[in-house]
C-alpha cells in the first residue's frame, strides 16, 4: 500500500488528514509484502512461486496425514467433487508446491518489525484437491528450513504426484482444444498438483490492518469528534476512500501477499481459522454466527496472515480460482511452531 513511512505521511496529509489522525494511522500501519516477477529461474533458495522447491539433498517431499474420516470431507462437494476427491485422497499423494519465500530477503528491508525468521526460508504446501472443502492444518504444510543456500539443492517432484500432474495437463489440454481456447500456451498453465516456476521479488509495503485501526486509532479519535458526530464520519469516509484503487498503482496490481491483512474474496479467513480451530466447525451456521461471532471476531487478534494465494492470478489458467489463506496463530509466529498453520480456501 505504502513504500514506506514518509510516503504514508504524505499521502494521508494530501488525502485531507490532520496531523493527529496521520499520527494514529501511521501506528497502525503493519508492514507486508507483495511479489513482482522477475525473469529467469531465480537463484537457489530465492522467492518463488510453483515449480519445486529448494531443499537439502535428501530430504522427503511432505504429503498429508490421512483424513480421519475422508468421506466426511469428499461428501462436502457436489457429485463429481466428491468422486475426485475419493480418489484423490485413496491415492495419498503429496502436498502441491505453492511457494517459497526468501526470509533472509524479507529481512533486508527497512520495516517494522514482521516476526518472521531472519534467515533460511519458509516453504509452503497445500493439498489443492481437497484444501477447498477442508479448513485446517491438515491440508497445509509451511516448512521452515533455516540450512544455508549452499547446501540447497532443487528438488523434482515425486513420480506419484508428477503422474497425477501429467493426467491433469491432458485433461486441460482436451479442455482447452474443446473450446478453441489458445489464450494460455499449453504448459504453462497450473494443475491441482503443482504450478509453473516463477522467480519473485518481494515488494515491501505498509498496510492498515483494520483490527488494528479498529482497537487503536478509532477510539483516540472518537473523543476530539464527540463520538461518531459529523468531524468523525468525515475521518471514516476518508479512511474508507483509501482502498483500493486510490494509490499508485504499483501497490495493488496482483493479490499474492506475505503478512499485512486479507483480502477477504468471501468473510475474513481468520473468523474461518478461529472457527475450526476453537469451536471444531468448518462453517458456522446463523445460530452458531449468533451465540458466537463477537467471540470469534474477538479472538482474531490472535492470528495473522501468513500468506494469501491467488490461484487463478498465479496458475495462469482461467479455469483455476480461488484464494489460499495461510493464516497462523501470532503465539506460534514467535515460537516458530508452523506445524498450527490453517489454511483457508475461497473463491467467488
Amino acid at each position: 500500500m505504502f513504500g514506506g513511512v514518509a510516503e504514508a505521511r504524505q499521502v494521508l496529509r494530501d488525502r485531507g488528514f490532520d496531523a493527529q489522525e496521520t499520527d494514529l494511522l501511521v501506528g497502525a500501519l503493519i508492514p507486508s509484502f507483495g511479489f513482482e516477477p522477475i525473469t529467469g529461474e531465480g537463484p537457489i533458495g530465492g522467492t518463488r512461486f510453483g515449480g519445486t522447491p529448494d531443499l537439502p539433498p535428501g530430504t522427503a517431499w511432505p504429503r498429508p496425514p490421512a483424513a480421519e474420516d475422508p468421506e466426511v470431507i469428499a461428501g462436502r462437494g457436489d457429485d463429481e467433487a466428491t468422486v475426485r476427491m475419493r480418489e484423490h485422497m485413496a491415492l495419498g499423494l503429496p502436498y502441491a508446491f505453492l511457494a517459497q519465500v526468501d526470509l533472509v530477503e524479507a529481512a533486508f528491508f527497512d520495516l517494522p518489525a514482521s516476526g518472521l525468521p531472519g534467515d533460511g526460508r519458509l516453504l509452503f504446501f497445500y493439498d489443492l484437491a481437497v484444501g477447498p472443502w477442508e479448513t485446517g492444518t491438515r491440508t497445509a504444510r509451511v516448512i521452515w528450513d533455516p540450512t544455508p543456500r549452499d547446501a540447497l539443492v532443487r528438488t523434482s517432484m515425486p513420480s506419484d504426484l508428477d503422474a497425477a500432474a501429467a493426467r491433469e495437463f491432458a485433461q486441460i489440454a482436451a479442455l482447452h482444444s474443446r473450446y478453441d481456447d489458445a489464450s494460455v500456451p499449453a504448459g504453462e498453465q497450473g494443475t491441482t498438483y503443482g504450478g509453473p516456476a516463477c522467480a519473485m521479488r518481494l515488494r515491501p509495503s505498509l498496510r492498515f490492518d483494520d483490527r488494528t485501526v479498529d482497537r487503536r486509532v478509532l477510539p483516540g479519535l472518537r473523543a476530539p469528534h464527540g463520538g461518531t458526530n459529523e468531524g468523525f464520519e468525515r475521518f471514516w469516509n476518508r479512511y474508507q476512500d483509501l482502498y483500493p484503487g486510490c494509490l499508485p498503482e504499483r501497490y495493488g496490481v496482483h493479490r499474492q501477499q506475505l503478512l499485512g491483512s486479507p483480502d477477504p474474496v468471501q468473510g475474513d479467513p481468520l473468523h474461518d481459522a478461529v472457527a475450526v480451530s476453537d469451536f471444531g466447525a468448518q462453517f458456522l451456521d446463523g445460530d452458531a454466527w449468533r451465540n458466537h461471532g463477537q467471540e470469534i471476531k474477538e479472538r482474531t487478534v490472535d492470528w495473522r496472515l501468513l500468506l494469501q494465494v491467488d490461484l487463478g492470478d498465479w496458475m495462469n489458467d482461467r479455469y483455476m480460482e480461488g484464494t489460499v489463506y495461510f493464516v497462523i496463530r501470532a503465539s506460534d509466529l514467535a515460537e516458530r511452531r508452523f506445524e498450527g498453520v490453517v489454511a483457508v480456501y475461497q473463491q467467488t
